[in-house]
């Protein structure tokens, strides 16, 4: 053990073993026993020692189906289309919610923040628990936490029997942790002299999927596609069935609902380049040419249930977040410092579809974000959005 420390040059760490007791010293080795040292020097020198932003030469904006331009007749036989593939149960709506509600001030999952006593999750199950109704059928509603918030997510859909849906179709899963790194490249510990680590990203939502059962689950049932959005988007219209409609006629491995990009608006772009479809980050754009591209990433997108299972273990890359985290110094004082934070993005795995369908909606009735106490995509707005649209 202490031979492969030295060798990755994570001295502080041994420092730190003397200072512990022997249950904390015995934890502590057997988590660094499973951990592959040279994966991990590999991922420091790749994504931090030596990153890249390598601009692509040939981005595209992308085909779109725009919805204000469609008939009312198109979109109602989308809706038709949709709701008979929700009531074939061939619909599972899948739920980012790994994150704390710290930006919020709310000391919690970020699910469990409530307006007029209504929290976000209320928000989205009530949605799925109107189509349950009207349409009579089951439809498995599967969530994603992280170690900080699952004990505490589970706790609030038990103390809220569910939002009256059937407790038996809802299902959760931990998205998966990595360890963070200090810039010398260092393992470190948390405050219960532990390995730091922290949830790597939603990327890491395909191979969860897997690894948790829940793939060979929703497949047993019959489950075609899953319908994914994001906890924090205050507007999301959880399985909506002309969204799901597109998917149906399209039979896209990927179904991507975006909103037209406001100009210099700082969010992802769903652009095609080389003729595979990814999300651009704004900040990555060619320079001067942000404007041309109008496909907004909202984070909801419909995947066919093969697809992702196909792609489970394929590679993704790591993308490089630095941050202030908790953790512990030489002298064993629990310090707020800077720590290298890997994280997968869910999009990447795009580059793999075959096909792709992209439709933008209104942005008016799609999309607030909910990610500041104060300002923009704020309490106060979403608050307001909400309100506007009668949602609570």
């Amino acid at each position: 053990m202490e031979k492969h420390l030295k060798k990755y040059h994570h001295h502080q760490l041994l420092n730190h073993m003397e200072l512990l007791s022997q249950v904390e010293k015995q934890r502590l080795e057997e988590t660094l026993s499973i951990q592959d040292f040279e994966k991990i020097d590999q991922l420091y020198q790749d994504v931090y020692v030596h990153r890249q932003i390598a601009l692509p030469e040939d981005v595209q904006d992308i085909a779109t189906t725009i919805i204000s331009e469609q008939s009312t007749e198109a979109l109602a036989h989308m809706e038709a289309l949709g709701q008979s593939a929700i009531k074939a149960g061939k619909f599972a709506a899948v739920l980012m919610a790994g994150g704390q509600g710290t930006r919020l001030a709310h000391n919690g999952p970020k699910g469990t923040f409530e307006f007029d006593g209504v929290s976000l999750f209320e928000l989205q199950a009530r949605q799925i628990k109107a189509l349950i109704e009207s349409l009579n059928v089951s439809i498995p509603w599967i969530i994603m936490m992280s170690d900080i918030n699952h004990k505490e997510t589970i706790a609030f859909f038990e103390a809220h029997d569910y939002f009256g849906l059937n407790k038996q179709d809802v299902f959760f899963f931990i998205q998966p942790n990595i360890v963070a790194l200090s810039e010398g490249g260092e393992l470190l510990l948390n405050e219960d002299k532990q390995l730091l680590t922290t949830p790597n990203g939603n990327g890491g939502i395909f191979e969860a999927l897997n690894a948790s059962g829940t793939n060979k689950l929703l497949q047993e049932r019959g489950v075609t596609h899953i319908y994914m959005n994001n906890i924090d988007n205050v507007l999301v219209k959880v399985l909506d069935p002309v969204f799901c409609g597109y998917a149906v006629e399209s039979d896209a491995d990927v179904t991507t609902k975006t909103i037209a990009a406001k100009d210099n608006e700082s969010v992802g772009r769903v652009v095609e380049v080389d003729g595979k479809k990814q999300v651009i980050e704004y900040t990555e754009l060619p320079k001067g040419e942000e404007n041309h591209f109008r496909n907004a990433n909202i984070g909801i997108h419909i995947f066919k249930l093969d697809f992702i299972v196909n792609h489970a273990q394929s590679e993704m890359p790591y993308h490089l977040a630095i941050k202030q985290l908790p953790q512990l110094d030489e002298s064993f004082t629990v310090i707020e410092a800077t720590a290298l934070k890997f994280e997968k993005f869910y999009f990447d795995i795009f580059k793999y579809a075959d096909t792709f369908k992209t439709v933008q909606f209104d942005r008016n009735e799609e999309f607030s974000p909910l990610k500041n106490k104060e300002g923009k995509d704020s309490i106060a707005t979403a608050y307001e959005d909400l309100l506007r649209t009668r949602r609570l």
